[in-house]
């Protein structure tokens, strides 16, 4: 939990200090600047695979108390606390850009979840960052800057497609939270 809670304050930082700051960062498609507050939901999402992975599976499938529905909770808490710092930031510091970061947050939770049921604790910590650079690399169209729709952590804040997937993502991945990995990890 320690580290889930430095995670989460990592990325209220980050989320403040970018706020509506724009880099220029390598991309196949155009030269288009982004966001600096793309990369603050790596930090929630990696605490939070950190902390999902640090468990006794035989400790808590002999137990009485339901552990998968406390970690549904702790997902859902965790991605609430992002959605509400990143309005906060957005409010108090007037940068409207900051607003995706909680929404983003709500996408790579989930990208991250369903990772972790189909591949494992290993692929789960590196799905978030894999989309991020992916979609930094290829996620534009053209030389015009213009985002692909398919990107979602791209799209503007007020974009309603990204957010209708964002809500799906997030609860397939928390659905499938409580489920064992497909393949089994490596430990």
């Amino acid at each position: 939990m320690p580290v889930l809670a430095a995670a989460l304050a990592a990325y209220a930082a980050l989320t403040a200090a970018a706020g509506d700051t724009l880099v220029d960062l390598p991309s196949l498609g155009s030269d288009a600047a982004r966001p600096l507050v793309l990369f603050a939901p790596l930090f929630a999402c990696i605490g939070l695979v950190v902390c999902l992975s640090s468990r006794l599976p035989a400790a808590e499938a002999s137990g009485s108390r339901p552990v998968f529905r406390f970690d549904q909770a702790l997902i859902l808490v965790t991605v609430l606390t992002t959605v509400a710092v990143a309005y906060a930031v957005t409010v108090f510091l007037d940068a409207q850009t900051a607003n995706i970061a909680g929404r983003n947050t709500a996408f790579l939770v989930g990208l991250m979840l369903c990772a972790r049921r189909i591949a494992g604790h290993q692929v789960a910590a590196i799905a978030p960052v894999a989309w991020v650079i992916t979609m930094m690399l290829i996620g534009n169209s053209g030389g015009n800057g213009q985002a692909h729709p398919w990107t979602v952590i791209l799209m503007p804040p007020d974009h309603i497609p990204a957010a209708i997937t964002t809500a799906a993502m997030l609860a397939l991945g928390t659905a499938s939270a409580p489920a064992a990995p497909i393949f089994r990890d490596a430990s």
